[in-house]
């Protein structure tokens, strides 16, 4: 039996035994296309678990991954503290401001959990009440409205994405965890299209599939400097990768032989890696236009612009 199968006998019979458990609201979410009202209840902290596959902390979770060698479990005690201490760490101050209101004011919005208790949106809410538990054992409970069992992955994508990544409600995403949302969509089994008609807030099927193609491009800019999937390795530098794809789009007019596009791309990753602005990286399409330069730049890159281990690469930065 699974964790979310056992877990979720474990509230059934605690809601059953505690009819104070079971709040005078609901709660809204879409489910199968169609709006339902979920019933809230006030669940102990202990009752529930953080989500790993939460997108908001998707490229921090990775990073952690890589340094523990393994999936977290968050039933795990020990787990379950890194998990907390990683999202309170994503914007200290706004977990310092979030944990004076919850003190204040208490817990003012559900979040949602499944069947099982795992907490699809609201994680960082329960990592700050878990905090004040530490000092206040009055902060015991997290409010959440309630999955029925066997909700598809799909719909579980939908409930998380629609609350928290389209554009007029977007909360705490950073451009390369909005990537990797856009993504589990896909792997989750969506199309670009049904993305698009998720995420009310604006966004059109080109606009998702050229953001899928950006990430494609930064999957691969990861295993060329041998940081595979440490996504923090590309803060600050998406913009490059955004840029870059577009001008890929062109040169792959000019150049339709897959060989060259590769050269270029490696290039261009090269250049990134070693520190270059992006008005800078956009002038690599002009002189590329140059045949001279070109077969220089071509013939060179074969030595300098070659998929290396994370030490080696950076050692010759």
């Amino acid at each position: 039996m699974s964790f979310e199968e056992s877990n979720a006998k474990v509230l059934d019979e605690y809601i059953s035994s505690n009819p104070q458990a079971t709040l005078p609201k609901t709660h809204s979410v879409l489910l199968g296309g169609q709006n339902v009202d979920l019933q809230v209840y006030k669940i102990p902290l202990k009752n529930l678990v953080y989500n790993i596959k939460n997108g908001r902390f998707a490229a921090e979770y990775q990073e952690l991954k890589n340094k523990k060698g393994r999936e977290l479990e968050p039933e795990d005690k020990q787990d379950r503290k890194e998990l907390q201490n990683l999202l309170i760490s994503l914007d200290p101050k706004q977990s310092m401001t979030l944990e004076k209101d919850v003190r204040q004011y208490g817990q003012r919005e559900p979040g949602v959990c499944t069947h099982g208790g795992a907490v699809i949106n609201g994680n960082r809410r329960m990592s700050i009440i878990e905090n004040i538990f530490e000092s206040d054992s009055n902060f015991k409970d997290l409010m959440v409205a309630r999955l029925p069992p066997n909700i598809s992955p799909i719909d579980l994508w939908k409930i998380e994405a629609g609350i928290q990544l389209s554009r007029n409600v977007q909360l705490d995403y950073g451009p390369i965890n909005t990537l990797l949302k856009f993504q589990q969509g896909i792997e989750a089994g969506l199309t670009p299209l049904q993305i698009t008609k998720t995420l009310y807030g604006g966004y059109t099927e080109k606009e998702v599939k050229e953001k899928l193609e950006v990430l494609g491009l930064i999957v691969l800019y990861l295993d060329y400097i041998g940081e595979r999937n440490n996504f923090k390795k590309v803060e600050g530098i998406t913009e490059h990768f955004t840029d870059f794809r577009k001008k890929l789009d062109e040169l792959k007019k000019i150049y339709p032989n897959p060989s060259d596009i590769t050269k270029i791309k490696r290039i261009a990753f090269q250049l990134i890696h070693d520190g270059i602005d992006v008005r800078t990286l956009r002038k690599l399409k002009d002189i590329l236009s140059d045949e001279q330069l070109k077969a220089n730049i071509f013939r060179e890159s074969e030595k300098y612009c070659q998929p290396e281990k994370a030490g080696e690469k950076l050692a010759k930065k």
